[in-house]
C-alpha cells in the first residue's frame, strides 16, 4: 500500500467512524439506555477499547537494531483492544485484551474473576530477537542441526591449501585471494533470529476469607537460530545454531493466614527439553579425517533437565511489637542428558588404546536449601530493631568421574587422566540494623551485615565479608527530603591456592608443558576486596507545580592483595529529574542521568614451558589495561491538553550515548630477550547513539472516538571495531584468520521515520 493509498484510506475510514460512533454506543447499550450509565450487553455492565492504525514507515532500516525485540507492522495494523464484562453488583468480571495483533510480538490476555473468591488468567506472549540480518554463512542445513558445506567448495580449498604446503619451502604463502572468492561467493544471507512463544495459565481460589489456593502453568516454546563460535584449533569457526528448546513450568500453593499468624506452602517444577542434542559442522579446511585434524566438528548442546522445589513459609505476630517471618526451601535440581563420544574424526576410531568414556551420561545431581529468618521490633515507638539470617545451600552431588584421556579439537588424543570437579557452595548472610527518630525531622539507620561464602573445588575454599552501613533521611519540611547512605565492605580470603584444583581436575598430576595459573593472579569473585559504597538523593518541591529531584552514587572496589586480574572496580552514577504542572491541563518534565564505569586489570603474556620458558614467564611481558565505559542519557517531553476535552498534544525526546575506552601498557622492558609484548596498543574506542523524537495530536470527535496522529523519529547508530569490518572469510584484512570463517555479521545503524494514524475508540 503507498502513502497516497494509505492515507486516504486513513482519512475515509475517521470520517466513517467518527459519524457512527454516536449510533453504535446508543445501539450498543440496548433499547433500555439510561443516559450517564455505563453501557449494558445481556444485562451485564460493558466496557471496550479498540486501538486501530495505519503505519507508514521510511528513511534507513537495513539494520537488526530497528526491529530487535519488536515488529512494526506498515500498513492497517490493530494495536490494542480490550473487552471487560462485569455483572451489576460489580462481584464478577470477564475480560479480554490484546496488543500488537498478528505482529511477531503480540500479546493476548483473559481474566475471569469473582470477588474475594476465584480468578482464572490466560495469557499469551511472543517476543521476537533479531541477532543480525547482515550474516552470511558457507553452511547449509541451519534448522537440522547438521551444517554442511558444499563438497566441491571444500575440495577447491583443500588443493589451494595442499598445492601451497608443496611449496612451502620456496617461502610461498597459500592464495588466500583464492580462498576468499570461493568462500564469499559460496556465502548465502540468512536472518539469525529467534522468537520466543510462551503460553501461561493461573487458577486461584478462596473457599473461605482465611485459605486461599493457587495453581499454574507455563509452556515457552523458542525457536529459530542464534550465533554460536566452533573450531578446529586456533581454525574459528562461526556457526548458526538452531534453536528448538521448550521450557514448562508448573506451581501449585496454598496459603492460610489467621488474625495474628499465616502459613504458605509452595511447590515448582521445572522442565526444560531441547530437540537438538548436539550440532556438527563441516570443516570449510578439510574434507578428510586423519589423525591431526578432522573434516568435522561437533558439540554437544544444551542438555535436557529438571528442577523442583518445595517451600514452606510463614510470619506471626509475637509479643512485645515483634515481627517473626520464616522460609524454608529445598530444591532439587538433576540432568542426564547421554554424553557424545570424544570425538567425530573416524580416523582416531584406528588409533591403539582408543579411550572410552567412563559412563554413559553424567547423571547430575544438585540439592538447595534455603533457609530465610527475619525478626522485626518495635517496643519502643522511635526505634526499629530488625535482625535478618539467610543460608543457601548450593549441594552438588555429581559424581567425579575419571575420564582416561581427551580429544583435542578431535584431532588427537592426549593421553591424560582428568576429572571433573562437583563444584559447590555455601553462602550465609547475617544482619542487624536499627532505626531511630532522633527528632521529628531525622531519622538515623545503623547497621552490620557478615557475608560469609564456603566453597568446594575453587581456587579458595572461604571468603568472609563485613559490611558496616548506615543512612541519614532528613525531611524538615513537606517540600524536603534529603537521604544519604554510606556502607563500607572488606572481603577477605583466609587461603589461596591457585593449584587447589589440579590434584582433582589431574589425579595423576598435571602433564608436561603445561602453564598453570600465574601464582599471584586472583578471581575477582574469589578476591580479598574493600568496598566503598555511597548514596545522596533529594528532592525539593519550591511550590505546588514543581518537582525537582536528584541522586548520586558511587562504588569504589579495591582488589589490594590482587597483583594480576581485576585490580579496581569504579562506578558512579548521577541523575536529575525535573516535573513541572503549571495548569491542570499542561505537564513538562525534563530529566538527565550519566553513569561511568572503570576498570584497571593486570596480566602476562605467558607460553607453554619450553627451553626458554623462564624468559618467556617474566615480569617483562606484563601489559595492564585500563578501561572505562560511560553512557550519558537526557530526555524531556510535555502533554498538553490544547482544547480541553478536545484537543491534546504529546511530545517527548530522548538522547542517549555510550561510549568504551581500553588504554593498555606495556610494562616490561622491551630490550630485554624474550620479550613478547613488544607494543601495546589502546583499542579504538566503541560508541553508540540513539535519538528519538515522538509527537502526538488528538481530536476527540465524539465522546467515544479519538483519533490521533503521531510522528517517530529514531536514529541509531554504532562505531564497534569487533563487528564493523566483519566478512565472512577475514584473512584479506587480517592474514592472521586465514584458518577461520565467521558470519560477517553486523548491526549497521538505522534512521527511521515512523507516520501512523491510530483510532481510539471506547464504550
Amino acid at each position: 500500500m503507498n502513502a497516497k493509498h494509505l492515507a486516504s484510506t486513513l482519512i475515509v475510514l475517521t470520517l466513517a467512524l467518527g459519524g457512527s460512533s454516536d449510533l453504535a454506543a446508543q445501539t450498543s447499550t440496548g433499547a433500555n439506555a439510561v443516559p450517564g450509565e455505563p453501557p449494558r450487553l445481556f444485562g451485564l455492565v460493558t466496557g471496550a477499547d479498540v486501538e486501530l492504525g495505519g503505519r507508514r514507515i521510511g528513511g534507513t532500516l537495513n539494520s537488526s537494531k530497528f526491529t530487535e525485540y519488536r515488529d512494526l507492522a506498515t500498513g492497517m495494523y490493530t494495536d490494542a483492544f480490550s473487552l471487560g464484562l462485569m455483572n451489576p453488583e460489580h462481584t464478577s468480571a470477564l475480560s479480554f485484551s490484546g496488543a500488537h495483533v498478528g505482529q511477531r510480538d503480540q500479546h493476548f490476555a483473559a481474566q475471569l474473576a469473582r470477588r474475594g473468591v476465584y480468578k482464572v488468567e490466560v495469557e499469551w506472549d511472543q517476543l521476537p530477537h533479531n541477532y543480525t540480518n547482515t550474516a552470511r554463512t558457507v553452511f547449509s542445513g541451519s534448522g537440522t542441526g547438521q551444517l554442511e558445506m558444499p563438497s566441491l567448495v571444500r575440495n577447491r580449498i583443500r588443493t589451494i591449501l595442499t598445492t601451497d604446503l608443496d611449496t612451502a619451502a620456496t617461502g610461498v604463502q597459500f592464495d588466500t585471494s583464492a580462498i576468499a572468492g570461493l568462500v564469499l561467493g559460496t556465502a548465502r544471507g540468512i536472518d539469525v533470529v529467534s522468537r520466543r512463544e510462551k503460553g501461561k495459565a493461573s487458577v486461584s481460589y478462596s473457599p473461605n476469607e482465611n485459605l486461599d489456593v493457587n495453581l499454574s502453568y507455563s509452556n515457552e516454546k523458542r525457536s529459530g537460530t542464534k550465533p554460536l563460535g566452533g573450531n578446529f584449533g586456533f581454525n574459528v569457526v562461526e556457526l548458526i545454531e538452531p534453536t528448538d528448546y521448550r521450557t514448562q513450568e508448573a506451581g501449585a500453593g496454598v496459603e492460610y493466614t489467621a488474625k495474628r499468624w499465616n502459613l504458605q506452602l509452595n511447590y515448582s517444577a521445572s522442565i526444560f527439553d531441547n530437540n537438538i542434542d548436539a550440532l556438527v559442522w563441516d570443516n570449510p579446511f578439510n574434507e578428510i579425517d586423519a589423525v591431526g585434524t578432522s573434516s568435522r566438528g561437533r558439540l554437544g548442546l544444551y542438555p535436557n533437565n529438571t528442577a523442583n522445589n518445595l517451600s514452606l513459609a510463614g510470619a506471626a505476630s509475637l509479643p512485645y511489637a515483634t515481627r517473626l517471618m520464616a522460609t524454608l526451601a529445598r530444591g532439587w535440581r538433576r540432568q542426564d542428558d547421554s554424553f557424545i563420544p570424544y570425538t567425530i574424526n573416524a580416523a582416531l576410531d584406528t588409533v591403539a588404546n582408543y579411550p572410552t568414556l567412563p559412563a554413559a551420561s553424567l547423571d547430575g545431581k544438585v540439592g538447595t536449601t534455603l533457609v530465610n529468618l527475619s525478626v522485626t521490633n518495635r517496643f519502643f515507638r522511635s526505634v526499629w530493631l530488625t535482625a535478618r539470617y539467610r543460608t543457601f545451600d548450593y549441594d552438588n552431588q555429581t559424581r567425579s568421574l575419571i575420564f582416561p584421556a581427551y580429544v583435542g579439537y578431535d584431532g588427537n588424543v592426549t593421553r591424560v587422566r582428568r576429572s571433573n570437579p562437583a563444584i559447590a557452595h555455601k553462602k550465609a548472610n547475617a544482619s542487624l540494623d536499627a532505626t531511630v527518630r532522633l527528632v521529628p525531622d531525622v531519622s538515623l539507620k545503623v547497621g552490620y551485615e557478615s557475608e560469609n561464602w564456603d566453597r568446594e573445588n575453587r581456587d579458595a575454599e572461604k571468603t568472609e565479608e563485613s559490611i558496616y552501613r548506615a543512612s541519614l533521611d532528613y525531611v524538615p519540611r513537606s517540600w524536603l527530603l534529603v537521604r544519604t547512605s554510606y556502607s563500607v565492605g572488606a572481603k577477605k580470603t583466609p587461603h589461596y591456592d591457585a593449584e587447589e584444583l589440579v590434584h582433582v581436575l589431574f589425579p595423576d598430576g598435571e602433564p608436561p608443558r603445561t602453564l598453570g595459573q600465574i601464582p599471584q593472579l586472583r578471581k575477582f569473585d574469589l578476591a580479598t576486596r574493600d568496598r566503598n559504597k555511597a548514596n545522596v538523593l533529594a528532592q525539593v518541591t519550591p511550590f505546588e507545580a514543581l518537582t525537582l529531584s536528584g541522586s548520586f552514587g558511587l562504588v569504589n572496589d579495591d582488589f589490594k592483595e590482587s597483583q594480576y586480574g581485576l585490580l579496581s572496580n569504579k562506578a558512579n552514577n548521577l541523575s536529575l529529574d525535573a516535573a513541572y504542572n503549571p495548569t491542570y491541563d499542561l505537564a513538562l518534565f525534563a530529566n538527565y542521568t550519566k553513569e561511568t564505569f572503570k576498570y584497571a586489570m593486570k596480566s602476562r603474556q605467558r607460553v607453554p614451558e619450553t627451553a626458554t620458558a623462564a624468559v618467556n614467564d617474566t615480569v617483562n611481558n606484563d601489559w595492564r589495561s585500563n578501561m572505562k565505559d560511560g553512557a550519558n542519557t537526557f530526555g524531556l517531553g510535555l502533554s498538553w491538553a490544547a482544547v480541553p476535552e478536545k484537543v491534546d498534544l504529546s511530545a517527548d525526546f530522548s538522547l542517549s550515548s555510550a561510549k568504551g575506552t581500553s588504554a593498555t601498557k606495556a610494562l616490561g622492558d622491551p630490550t630485554i630477550k624474550g620479550f613478547l609484548v613488544t607494543s601495546a596498543e589502546d583499542y579504538p574506542d566503541t560508541k553508540s547513539k540513539l535519538t528519538q523524537l515522538r509527537t502526538s495530536i488528538g481530536y476527540r470527535l465524539t465522546p467515544h472516538f479519538t483519533p490521533r496522529v503521531e510522528y517517530r523519529f529514531e536514529d541509531y547508530n554504532e562505531t564497534y571495531f569487533n563487528q564493523d569490518v566483519m566478512e565472512p572469510y577475514m584473512a584479506p584484512v587480517d592474514p592472521t584468520t586465514a584458518g577461520a570463517v565467521f558470519l560477517g555479521a553486523r548491526q549497521p545503524g538505522y534512521s527511521a521515520h515512523i507516520v501512523s494514524l491510530v483510532w481510539s475508540y471506547t464504550f
